[in-house]
């Protein structure tokens, strides 16, 4: 098994607690989403209790289609720490500063950004919906209250 420091984006740069809890909220959910339905459920929870069930499916699909767009349009593949892992990895860094940035209104410092990830002519239309992708994140982080995630006991757990 190859070491995570070997893998390009793994390297931890920070934690969830360091950070504004939306923008830990949106990491968490970009890992619960790639984690596959389950959390894909969890996260539709989360958007359904804060926008209403028509609302919320439309800023979930919002959500869906941005992270959706960087994985695909990515120059590689993008690495993502465990669901119960505090650590943020320089991806999970990356992501993180591209919609901050757009939901802060600085589309061309996040068009930037989002190059680091996807070829340049992708970076502008991920901005704009990464601007979108965050305005949601502040809204559920103010308005679902947070549920403790239960890890599940298994001798088979990720340390990262």
């Amino acid at each position: 098994m190859k070491d995570t420091l070997d893998i390009a984006g793994s390297t931890v740069v920070g934690q969830l607690t360091d950070i504004a809890p939306w923008e830990a909220k949106l990491i968490l959910s970009m890992r619960l989403w790639m984690d596959g339905p389950d959390g894909q459920a969890e996260v539709w929870g989360q958007f359904a209790r804060c926008f209403g069930t028509r609302q919320g499916r439309t800023e979930l699909r919002q959500f869906e289609t941005f992270l959706t767009r960087l994985v695909t349009c990515a120059r590689r593949p993008l690495v993502r720490h465990g669901l119960s892992c505090s650590c943020i990895g320089s991806d999970e860094a990356v992501l993180r500063t591209l919609v901050s940035e757009a939901e802060r209104g600085d589309l061309a410092e996040a068009a930037l950004i989002a190059s680091l990830i996807a070829p340049a002519h992708h970076a502008e239309p991920l901005a704009l919906m990464a601007a979108r992708v965050g305005a949601a994140m502040k809204d559920i982080t103010r308005h679902v209250p947070q549920v403790p995630r239960q890890t599940p006991i298994s001798s088979n757990r990720r340390l990262h």
